[in-house]
């Protein structure tokens, strides 16, 4: 898909499309035996009857080939106290540990043997039903097979940062 909006124009649309709070998950899946993790914003429900969720991922990511082969993601929605997770999802080091590196004491395998993270808010474990690709990134569409939830409150990020729904929100952590 060719974009119509300039360099100026697209940095005008994200500075726009940051002001909207969007949930932060690690959307993870195994291929070749290794497993696979991804940061990821983009993600929300697209049907409930049947339940299906979009996942979209920028196209550079690996990840996106490690789903095509699976055929099969899990998206793991987290909660306050995962904005280290988040970040090493995204890539960055914390705490002396590689980007995109699992902790066995924070991830266990869904019904499906994918990774879920064992604190998360929610998690949904989905088989894919299609890709579409969209400019920067790829779309996916998943039919939610398993979910789990507790009560807790979600991460947010909202204008580069990392939000609560709470007073206590976490300015300055940026995602």
């Amino acid at each position: 898909m060719k974009s119509t909006l300039s360099s100026v124009d697209a940095r005008a649309f994200i500075r726009a499309i940051s002001c909207a709070a969007t949930p932060v998950t690690i959307v993870t899946t195994l291929a070749h035996d290794l497993r696979w993790g991804q940061t990821v914003s983009a993600v929300s429900r697209v049907s409930d009857e049947p339940a299906v969720l979009g996942v979209c991922i920028n196209r550079r990511s690996p990840i996106n080939a490690a789903i095509r082969h699976s055929a099969d993601f899990n998206v793991s929605l987290l909660g306050p106290g995962h904005h280290g997770t988040a970040d090493t999802f995204a890539g960055r080091r914390q705490a002396g540990r590689e980007p995109f590196t699992f902790d066995d004491t924070q991830w266990g395998p869904g019904r499906n043997g994918l990774p879920v993270y064992t604190d998360s808010v929610a998690s949904f474990e989905c088989g894919l039903l299609s890709v579409t690709d969209v400019g920067s990134h790829h779309l996916y569409l998943g039919e939610v097979r398993h979910v789990a939830h507790t009560d807790a409150e979600p991460l947010l990020h909202l204008r580069g940062s990392y939000r609560t729904l709470s007073a206590h929100h976490m300015e300055g952590q940026h995602a």
